[in-house]
């Protein structure tokens, strides 16, 4: 944004000079020098934010608050509150968190969207409110979240909040699950299993399944094991069941152990 600022106030500059309007020429050197500032806070404001990041991640706190602070966007505001939660760096102080999270969400800022709800679903730094933790979890889904969609729709779905309303529940659950929620995917999956609020489809359940599966989701690598070792539409895999259910249990997935002894066992027994 800064460099076509500049672009246009220089072209406005040297267009005004070549037809010689002193008046005309003297708003464009006025321009020109607007769009010299504008470019140079731009800079600082981008380099406290960088520097501020860096901090943060490496753990020097103070150095962080004092960048986030100096550079105060949306996404500052969100890390201040973020250290303000956690106590990191500061004493641990919901409220103030909470009037950070604020100050970003107010410009729109998602994240901060949907720790707002958060804090008001749990009541940290402000008295419990439903009905408002719905309110920002919906801004936040509407802007593209897939967290805040996914409690949207759990929200929906269990009537926490608002009356329940299994179609919008649906909606935003999907949503998520599309975007790559992993909890929003698991749902789905076991919903289409069991076939409760939707029609039961094991081959939609073992889709959802792998798809949070894949990314590493411990719960969906064992029911996928679990699914291809009964049979999806009548045709166990072995190898597949194998192959997951090894992979939840090398992560402690208990029943996954000892779905894997049972297989082991049972060969044991075969001729």
């Amino acid at each position: 944004m800064a460099w076509l600022v500049t672009g246009i106030a220089v072209w406005h500059s040297r267009l005004f000079i070549l037809n010689g309007d002193t008046m005309k020429d003297k708003f464009a050197r006025q321009v020109t020098q607007f769009a010299v500032l504008y470019c140079l806070f731009s800079s600082v404001a981008w380099a406290n934010s960088i520097i501020g990041q860096k901090a943060y991640v490496q753990g020097n706190y103070t150095t962080a608050m004092r960048e986030f602070k100096l550079d105060m966007t949306p996404r500052s505001c969100y890390r201040i509150g973020t250290m303000y939660d956690y106590g990191l760096g500061v004493k641990e102080d919901p409220k103030e968190a909470m009037s950070w999270f604020l100050k970003a969400a107010e410009h729109g800022y998602e994240h901060a969207l949907h720790r707002v709800g958060e804090m008001c679903e749990n009541g940290r730094g402000v008295a419990e409110n439903l009905k408002q933790a719905f309110e920002w979890y919906r801004k936040a889904a509407e802007l593209g979240l897939p967290v805040s969609q996914y409690k949207l729709g759990d929200m929906y779905l269990s009537g926490t909040g608002m009356p329940r309303n299994t179609q919008e529940g649906l909606k935003w659950l999907l949503k998520s699950a599309e975007t790559g929620n992993l909890s929003a995917q698991f749902d789905i999956a076991q919903m289409y299993e069991n076939g409760s609020n939707l029609k039961q489809d094991l081959t939609q359940a073992a889709r959802w399944y792998l798809r949070s599966a894949e990314q590493g989701q411990i719960s969906a690598q064992y029911a996928i094991g679990r699914l291809y070792f009964k049979g999806i539409d009548g045709k166990p895999n072995k190898t597949e069941a194998i192959k997951w259910l090894k992979k939840a249990a090398d992560k402690g997935h208990g029943r996954a152990r000892i779905a894997l002894t049972q297989i082991s066992e049972t060969e044991k027994l075969q001729p």
